[in-house]
């Protein structure tokens, strides 16, 4: 089952983590949208993959995310 989630970067190159991360969990991303809003990226992105492949890579995501905001400020 697809799974979507709507994330909020700091630096555009979180992204190509962010792909990297969800072929490493053995997870794939079959659409993908961003749009800069002020200094901030906007990405919606819709993952696929295995149940616990994608539990681990929302986990792992909202690290990620946590980590970017922290540098940030």
């Amino acid at each position: 089952m697809p799974e979507q989630r709507e994330l909020v970067l700091n630096d555009w190159r979180l992204l190509e983590r962010v792909v990297g991360l969800t072929n490493r969990l053995g997870c794939a991303y079959t659409n993908l949208s961003v749009r800069a809003v002020g200094d901030d990226y906007h990405a919606t992105i819709d993952f696929t993959g295995p149940a616990d492949a994608l539990r681990r890579l929302d986990l792992q995501l909202t690290r990620l995310l946590d980590d970017d905001k922290e540098m940030s400020r």
